[in-house]
C-alpha cells in the first residue's frame, strides 16, 4: 500500500496548530524516551589479561575503584593511555558512577586519549549534567593532547538540545565544520536534533535539505520535530517525500505521523496509517500503541482506542492516562473513574484529568469531592488543580470554599506564571496573556470573569483591583484569576 494515496498534500504555510499541546502525551513520552545506558564494560583481550585491568570491570564501588587505581599507580599502568581510559570510564558511566572524581581523575592526567574525554562528556549528559560536558569539552580543547572526533560532537550538541543553547550549538558548529565532521552522519543527525529542539525549525530544514549524508535517523528527527512544534501537515508532507525517496519508515517514524493526525483530528488518515503499520508489519511497541489510542481519542473513536487498550500486555502511565482523559473528554466518567482506580499507581496528571472530567461535565461536586480525595492521598497540587478547583466552586456557587482553595494553593507555594492565565473549552486548552485580545470570545471571557470576581468581592474576598483592567491587572505571584467555564 502508498500510504501517498491517503495524503493530500497542500502547500506548507509555517503557523502551528493552535495549540499543539493538546496532543501532547504522546509527544511529550517520546522526548522522555532514553536509550538503555550501553554496558561500561569490555572485552578487550588487553583488558582480560591484566589482572588489575580485569578486576576493574568486576569493580562495584568508588572505594574499591580507588584501590584498584593505587594498585596501578604503584605499578605504572595508569600512564598507559587505554588503562587510564577504562578508570575513567567506570567514573563516568558505570551504576557507581561520580562525575566529580572523574573529573578530578581526568584534569589531573597528562595528555588523555579521546576517548577518555568523550567516555566523560557522555557520563554526563547520561547524568542529565549537560552543562558539566561543556566544561569537559573546554578542558579538552585547551588540554590539546587529543583531538575531538565525530563521537565527540553528537554528545554535545545533544546537551545543548536539552538546554536549548542555541548559540552555543551553533559555535559547536562552527567547530565541527573546522574539523571536517559535518560530513559525518551522527554529527549530522545530532545537529538537526539540536536545532529542532532549539526551535530552528527553518534552520534545522536547511541542514536536512543540503546535507549530503542523511539516513532514516534524519528523517525522525526532522518529522518528530515538526509534530512537537505543531506543524503537523508538514510532518506528514515530509513522510510523503521521505516515502518517495524510498527510506523505509520505523516505530520512531510512525509515531511522529501518527501523533500529527491526532493534532490534526484527521480520523481518516490516521486509520490508514494504523493499517499501514499493521500491513508493514512494524513492531506495535508501547509508545506506538500510546500515540495511536491518543489519536482515536483525540478523533473520538473511544472504541478503537479501548481495543488497542485491552490488547496491550503491559501498560504505562501514559496508556493508562490517555484512557481516562479520553473517557473524561467524552462524559463516561464512570468508566474514567474504574480505569482511575485501576491503575497500579497515580500522580498528578490522573487526579486533574479526572477533576477536569468532573468539572468539563458540569459536576462540580464530585469534583470538589475528589479534591479533597487527592489531599487526603498526599498528592502535591498544582496550577491545573487550582483552575479546576475554581471552576468547580464557580458552579457552585460556593465563594468560600473557592477562598479556601486559593489559600491552600499558597500555603502550598503553588505558583502562577506572571502575566498568564488558561481556560480549557471542550477539551481545548487557551492561554491568555496580560492584555491579550486574541481569542474571539475573549471579551465574553473576560465579563465572566469579571462578574465572578465582582461576586468575590461581594462576600468579603480580598481582590486587588489594577485601573480599568480589573481582571488582566489580577496576576501577581500570590493572586490567581478565577477561570469560569463560560463558553458553551
Amino acid at each position: 500500500m502508498n500510504i501517498l494515496n491517503a495524503i493530500k498534500l497542500k502547500p506548507f504555510i509555517a503557523k502551528p496548530l493552535l495549540n499543539p499541546l493538546r496532543s501532547s502525551l504522546h509527544t511529550r513520552s517520546l522526548s522522555l524516551h532514553r536509550e538503555k545506558p550501553i554496558n561500561w564494560n569490555t572485552t578487550h583481550t588487553f583488558v582480560l589479561q591484566n589482572p588489575l585491568l580485569s578486576l576493574l570491570e568486576n569493580c562495584k564501588s568508588l572505594s574499591q575503584l580507588k584501590q584498584i587505581q593505587a594498585q596501578m599507580t604503584i605499578s605504572g599502568l595508569i600512564s598507559d593511555g587505554f588503562a587510564l581510559s577504562r578508570l575513567i570510564a567506570f567514573t563516568a558511566i558505570s551504576e557507581s558512577k561520580n562525575i566529580d572524581y572523574c573529573s578530578k581523575i581526568l584534569f589531573n592526567t597528562q595528555n588523555p586519549n579521546a576517548f577518555s574525554w568523550n567516555v566523560a562528556i557522555r557520563g554526563c549528559v547520561e547524568s542529565e549534567m549537560m552543562g558539566e560536558s561543556v566544561i569537559f569539552y573546554k578542558k579538552m580543547l585547551r588540554n590539546g593532547g587529543s583531538r575531538p572526533d565525530n563521537y565527540t560532537y553528537p554528545l554535545l550538541f545533544k546537551a545543548c538540545a536539552s538546554l536549548g543553547f542555541k548559540i552555543l550549538g551553533l559555535e559547536i558548529l562552527g567547530h565541527v565544520f573546522k574539523m571536517g565532521f559535518d560530513v559525518d552522519v551522527y554529527v549530522h543527525n545530532a545537529l538537526i536534533h539540536m536545532l529542532v529542539s532549539c526551535g530552528e525549525l527553518g534552520l534545522a530544514r536547511k541542514v536536512f535539505d543540503k546535507g549530503c549524508v542523511r539516513d532514516l535517523v534524519s528523517w525522525n528527527s526532522l518529522i518528530n520535530g515538526y509534530v512537537r512544534s505543531g506543524f503537523s501537515r508538514e510532518a506528514i508532507r515530509l513522510f510523503g517525500e521521505m516515502e518517495l525517496e524510498g527510506v523505509k519508515p520505523d516505530e520512531v517514524t510512525m509515531i511522529g505521523v501518527v501523533s500529527s493526525c491526532a493534532q490534526l483530528e484527521d480520523l481518516t488518515l490516521g486509520k490508514e496509517f494504523h493499517k499501514y503499520i499493521e500491513e508493514s508489519g512494524l513492531n506495535l511497541s508501547i509508545p506506538l500503541a500510546n500515540a495511536l489510542m491518543d489519536m482515536y481519542v483525540k478523533c473520538g473513536k473511544l472504541e478503537a482506542a479501548e481495543a488497542i487498550f485491552d490488547n496491550m500486555t503491559k501498560k504505562t502511565i501514559v496508556s493508562w492516562t490517555t484512557m481516562i482523559v479520553g473517557y473524561a473528554k467524552f462524559g463516561f466518567l464512570d468508566l474514567a473513574r474504574k480505569i482511575f482506580y485501576d491503575m497500579p499507581e497515580k500522580d498528578i496528571v490522573q487526579w486533574n484529568a479526572m477533576i477536569g472530567g468532573y468539572v468539563q461535565a458540569k459536576r462540580g461536586k464530585e469534583a470538589l469531592a475528589l479534591f479533597h480525595e487527592m489531599q487526603a492521598s498526599n498528592v502535591k497540587t498544582d496550577e491545573v488543580t487550582m483552575v479546576h478547583c475554581l471552576s468547580a466552586c464557580s458552579q457552585l456557587g460556593a465563594l468560600d470554599e473557592a477562598g479556601k482553595v486559593r489559600k491552600m494553593m499558597k500555603e502550598r507555594g503553588v505558583e502562577k506564571t506572571p502575566g498568564c492565565s488558561s481556560i480549557e473549552v471542550n477539551g481545548i486548552v487557551y492561554e491568555f496573556i496580560v492584555r491579550d485580545k486574541s481569542h474571539p470570545e475573549s471579551e465574553h471571557i473576560y465579563d465572566c470573569l469579571l462578574q465572578l470576581t465582582k461576586q468575590l468581592e461581594s462576600v468579603g474576598y480580598d481582590v486587588p483591583a489594577y485601573g480599568d483592567n480589573l481582571f488582566l491587572g489580577f496576576e501577581l505571584e500570590n493572586q490567581w484569576p478565577a477561570i469560569v467555564p463560560c463558553i458553551k
